[in-house]
């Protein structure tokens, strides 16, 4: 086991100039802040009228279990539509988790190695 030492010390820090890979002419500067045109202003409206509803329904959370992977499942879903808006694992780690539990061997099993 080595010694404990102090740290080295850091390099000094260069005082040579960068120079730039294509160097920057007054001209491009005043060609592109005249002819660039700039988009018209954003208005917001916050009055309650331009407001959107809200949903009458509150999102539909719930815990499942995957028959395949038998993993318990954490789903957000819309009330209206059924879709699923988010679900915790995700839809391929439940087909991973599947898969790895049709392929592994039953518990206890050796394999014969192959040569």
């Amino acid at each position: 086991m080595d010694p404990i030492r102090a740290a080295a010390s850091t390099p000094p820090v260069s005082t040579t100039p960068v120079t730039p890979v294509r160097p920057v002419a007054d001209t491009d500067r005043n060609e592109a802040s005249t002819s660039r045109v700039l988009d018209p202003a954003v208005t917001v409206a916050v009055s309650p009228e331009n407001t959107e509803a809200k949903p009458s329904e509150p999102e539909r959370r719930a815990y499942i279990r995957d028959a395949e992977s038998k993993s318990l499942v954490f789903r957000v879903t819309d009330p209206q539509t059924g879709d699923v808006v988010m679900q915790i694992p995700d839809e391929v780690i439940l087909k991973a988790r599947a898969y790895a539990r049709e392929t592994t061997p039953f518990p206890g099993e050796r394999l014969a190695k192959t040569a």
